[in-house]
């Protein structure tokens, strides 16, 4: 009688075998998912305020060079009234030319005379030719919705006597806890909404925090 060999004997799984490797699987996903997921949001938070101070640095070479900080659209948004093409007051006054390459407009060039590039956008600063709002200026989570707030009379901090309220971006706006009354000590200051802040939850990415 020939003799097996147990190398060549093939073992199947048994049923609990199968649940026990799932039941495995499925627990290191729920480990591992959120964990990718938290790390992904910080990275974009740290990416958005790295955005947002870029900026900022732009407007305060603006001010070294005209002696004052440049108005933008009266929303005090990035964005403010602009659409897909044309004129975008707060891109063409930092970078001295329209978003399409042509001269900038009365608006920006009335305040950026010299025509000086400050900034120069990235293809990442905008948002996809084939979104629903193209060529708009968004953030690292790809919000449109972006405050700027300048130091308007020059005093050394951004406080009421240079807005009466704070803007609202996405239906929701800072508190007295995020902008205190005695103001922010700064020049220039931008916030957006947080992922998945809404009137319930008003979470916001500061550069200032």
């Amino acid at each position: 009688m020939p003799s097996i060999n147990p190398r060549n004997s093939q073992h199947a799984f048994t049923l609990i075998e199968l649940l026990t490797v799932m039941a495995i699987i499925g627990i290191l996903a729920a480990i591992i998912i959120p964990t990718v997921s938290s790390v992904r949001v910080s990275a974009n938070k740290a990416k958005t305020k790295v955005q947002f101070n870029q900026w900022a640095a732009a407007i305060e070479s603006f001010r070294s060079e005209y002696g004052f900080y440049p108005s933008f659209d009266s929303s005090n948004k990035v964005n403010g009234s602009a659409v897909s093409s044309g004129d975008h007051l707060f891109h063409d006054t930092l970078a001295g030319r329209r978003r399409d390459g042509e001269a900038i407009g009365s608006a920006a060039s009335s305040q950026n005379r010299k025509r000086i590039a400050f900034y120069t956008f990235s293809e990442g600063d905008f948002t996809d030719t084939e979104s629903t709002m193209p060529n708009l200026l968004q953030d690292a989570f790809g919000n449109t919705e972006i405050a700027v707030l300048v130091d308007r009379n020059l005093d050394g901090r951004i406080d009421s006597s240079d807005y009466s309220s704070a803007p609202i971006v996405d239906g929701i706006a800072p508190t007295t806890d995020d902008i205190p009354s005695s103001g922010i000590r700064m020049g220039v200051a931008f916030y957006a909404p947080a992922p998945d802040a809404d009137a319930n939850n008003p979470d916001f990415i500061f550069s200032w925090k």
